[in-house]
């Protein structure tokens, strides 16, 4: 009879047991989302290419003289796909994407002390700045965004390449930036809405500067009130 109650016992401590460990990924499952309700969030990969398309100086003057004192940018036309980003529910890790959002191009401008990165890397400063043009458009189901403002970055060499150089014979430079922005197509599935853009990702150049850029964009946008 003891033996009968012990291993009754034992088996509602297991079912007790295992429902709580079942009910705790459950929970955890729960769809929870802290955003107010009009905010759309957005993540997206953005796969680019780009290359020295010139200089700009203070003045604003666009010339191909890189010895020119006055040139204090370099000039870095990009273009390239946007795809919608698929995440591991459980991590938060981006895992990929499986179809394309849309498109991006814009014009980069980068420091000249970019060109160091061809060079020792520990001689470069923490950051270096950089900056997207108001040539900027990115095209994703079926809207069309631009900057509200000239977007600022920055660039981070001290973190180190992202991949070997000895290895790949390149340079993979990780890079951040934010601005606002606004839907001024009118279609799609955003149409008319505003908000901000910050990109997190890497950028890569080859020796002769000619570059491939991976972003991690997260955009959150809302319709603007009248």
């Amino acid at each position: 009879m003891r033996k009968s109650i012990a291993a009754l016992l034992t088996a509602v401590s297991m079912a007790f047991t295992s429902s709580a460990a079942f009910a705790g990924p459950l929970h955890k499952m729960s769809l929870y989302n802290p955003n107010p309700a009009p905010l759309t969030i957005v993540n997206t990969i953005s796969d680019v290419t780009g290359h020295v398309g010139g200089f700009i100086d203070v003045n604003g003057d666009i010339n191909g003289d890189m010895y020119n004192p006055n040139n204090v940018s370099i000039l870095y036309p990009i273009s390239g796909d946007v795809y919608a980003t698929v995440t591991d529910g459980r991590t938060g890790e981006t895992l990929g994407s499986f179809r394309q959002a849309g498109s991006i191009s814009a014009t980069v401008l980068f420091d000249v002390s970019f060109f160091g990165l061809m060079g020792d890397w520990s001689l470069l400063p923490e950051t270096m700045p950089w900056t997207m043009d108001d040539d900027f458009a990115m095209q994703i189901n079926g809207s069309t965004f631009v900057f509200e403002e000239q977007l600022t970055g920055r660039a981070f060499p001290q973190l180190g390449p992202v991949e070997n150089p000895a290895e790949t014979g390149t340079m993979a430079l990780r890079m951040a930036g934010c601005a606002g922005l606004r839907e001024t197509s009118g279609e799609g599935d955003y149409a008319g809405k505003v908000g901000t853009l910050c990109l997190n990702g890497t950028f890569t150049f080859d020796q002769d500067f000619n570059g491939k850029g991976v972003s991690n964009c997260s955009i959150a946008i809302h319709d603007p009130l009248q």
